[in-house]
C-alpha cells in the first residue's frame, strides 16, 4: 500500500507540475491584461493591479464589433457548410458496402496528408481567376477544403459504432424515406460527433491567421486574429503588451463561449466507440 500510495504521490506531482508549466503562459497573459498600459513592471508580478483599461483601449483599436464580424461570417458559414458535406458524405460512406465506399474513404482521409500551404499559389490563382480572391468566399472555401478529409473520417467513423442499422431498417419498413431517416433519425443520434466537428474544426477557423491574411486584406473585412497585428510594434514603436493580451482574451471569448454549451457533447463525440459491451 506505502508504494501504491508512494507512486500515485509522485505521479499527482508530475501532472500537477506539468500543468503548472503549460498554464504559467496564460497566467502571466491574463495577469497582463489587467493592467493600464502605462504599467511597465515585470509580468511575472502577477496580477499587482486589477485594471481594464487595457481591455477598453483594445475593444476600441480592434474595432472589436466590426473585426467579429467578420470573424463570425468566416467562421460560421464554413463551420455550417462543413456540417452538411461532412454528414452527407459520412453517412454515405458508412452504409456504402462496395469496394469504392473503401476507396472513396482512403481518398478523403489521404487529404489530411497535404498542407494547403504547399499549394498556395497554384490556390491563389484558382481565387483570381474566379475574382473571389478579396471577398470572403475564398477563405470559407479553403477551410471547407481542408476541413473535410478529418471531419469526413471522424463522422464516418462515428455512424458505424454509434448509430444502430436496425433502426434504420424499421424506419425503412415503416416507410421512411431515405432523406428522412437521415434527418429524423441519423442527425439526432450523431449530435456529439457534429458538436466534436464544430470544436475540433471551427477553433482552428476562427484563429487562423494565415488564410485570412492572404485573402482579406480589405481593412473592413479583417477577422480578429489580423486586427491584433496593430498591438505588434517595430523599432520605433514597442510592442502594446497588456493590449495584446487583452486583445487575445478578447478573440477568445467567442470560441469559449461556444465550447461551455458543447462540451458534453464534444466529449461523446470524441469517446463513442471507445468501450465495447
Amino acid at each position: 500500500m506505502k508504494k501504491e500510495l508512494k507512486k500515485e504521490i509522485i505521479f499527482s506531482s508530475v501532472i500537477i507540475l506539468f500543468f503548472a508549466v503549460m498554464l504559467s503562459p496564460l497566467l502571466i497573459a491574463l495577469s497582463g491584461s489587467f493592467r493600464s498600459p502605462d504599467n511597465a513592471t515585470s509580468f511575472l508580478e502577477l496580477f499587482n493591479q486589477f485594471s481594464l483599461e487595457s481591455y477598453k483601449e483594445a475593444f476600441q483599436k480592434m474595432h472589436y464589433f466590426r473585426a467579429l464580424k467578420n470573424s463570425m461570417i468566416t467562421t460560421f458559414t464554413s463551420t455550417a457548410l462543413l456540417l452538411v458535406i461532412a454528414a452527407l458524405a459520412g453517412y454515405a460512406l458508412a452504409r456504402l458496402k462496395t469496394r469504392m465506399g473503401g476507396f472513396l474513404q482512403i481518398f478523403f482521409l489521404a487529404g489530411m496528408m497535404i498542407s494547403a500551404q504547399m499549394s498556395i499559389i497554384p490556390i491563389y490563382s484558382i481565387m483570381r481567376f474566379f475574382k473571389i480572391n478579396s471577398s470572403y468566399a475564398a477563405p470559407i472555401v479553403m477551410y471547407i477544403t481542408i476541413s473535410i478529409p478529418f471531419s469526413i473520417f471522424v463522422y464516418t467513423n462515428f455512424v458505424k459504432s454509434g448509430v444502430p442499422f436496425a433502426l434504420e431498417e424499421a424506419a425503412w419498413i415503416d416507410g421512411a424515406g431515405r432523406m428522412t431517416i437521415f434527418t429524423r433519425i441519423v442527425i439526432p443520434l450523431t449530435k456529439p460527433v457534429l458538436a466534436s466537428i464544430v470544436i475540433t474544426q471551427g477553433v482552428p477557423i476562427w484563429n487562423d491567421f494565415f488564410l485570412s491574411m492572404l485573402f482579406l486584406s480589405s481593412s473592413t473585412k479583417k477577422t480578429l486574429p489580423l486586427v491584433m497585428l496593430s498591438f505588434l510594434g517595430d523599432m520605433q514603436k514597442p510592442t502594446q503588451w497588456t493590449m495584446l493580451f487583452a486583445a487575445c482574451f478578447l478573440s477568445a471569448l467567442p470560441m469559449l463561449i461556444v465550447y461551455a454549451f458543447l462540451q458534453k457533447q464534444f466529449v461523446g463525440g470524441l469517446t463513442v466507440g471507445a468501450v465495447k459491451g
